[in-house]
């Protein structure tokens, strides 16, 4: 078999699409060497083992839920922003239930770029908030109520939770006591 050439970049994103498929089992060395057709050992010129892989697929991943925040709020401010930025959210977190995972749920990090990766998350939630004309201060504690919020409906949906019925129709009910509670604190910063 002719030596295949690979990189830290086609090893990482091969690893992202493993991730996110429901028929694949658990992110292992193995299988990602398998699907670009190399042996395990060459993903080590690229990786620090499992735990490196890892760490640079929870990257990536935070880097990709960012941008995909990022992009619903271009243009857009206020109730829509918010609107926007929540249902991006969601559906990242649907349509890349393995990166949402990753991204959300890393390894360790004693490098500091997975926070990087990840800080677009509460940056563009606070540029959002900002747009109804508050303090920064109160912008970063209301975007992270925002984002606890959105987050804590997405986390009970992936895992099923009982209850939840229509889960767009409570999905919906979620952004409605966003909006309403925001306006609220918006009203009343006390």
């Amino acid at each position: 078999m002719a030596r295949q050439r690979i990189d830290t970049n086609e090893v990482v994103t091969t690893a992202v699409t493993l991730i996110d498929d429901p028929d694949a089992d658990e992110l292992a060395l193995a299988r990602v060497a398998e699907e670009l057709g190399v042996q395990s050992s060459a993903l080590y010129n690229h990786v620090d083992g499992l735990d490196g892989l890892r760490h640079a697929v929870a990257v990536r991943a935070g880097e990709n839920l960012g941008e995909m925040l990022r992009d619903a709020a271009v243009a857009r401010s206020g109730d829509d922003a918010v609107l926007a930025v929540a249902r991006a959210y969601r559906t990242f977190a649907h349509e890349h239930p393995g990166q949402h995972a990753a991204a959300l749920l890393p390894p360790d990090d004693t490098t500091g770029d997975l926070d990087d990766a990840r800080s677009a998350i509460p940056e563009t939630l606070a540029r959002v908030v900002l747009s109804y004309g508050c303090d920064e201060a109160t912008a970063a504690r209301l975007a992270r109520s925002v984002h606890s919020t959105i987050h804590g409906y997405v986390a009970l949906e992936a895992t099923d939770s009982p209850g939840l019925g229509d889960a767009d129709a409570r999905f919906e009910d979620i952004l409605h006591f966003v909006l309403v509670g925001l306006h609220g604190s918006l009203a009343d910063p006390t």
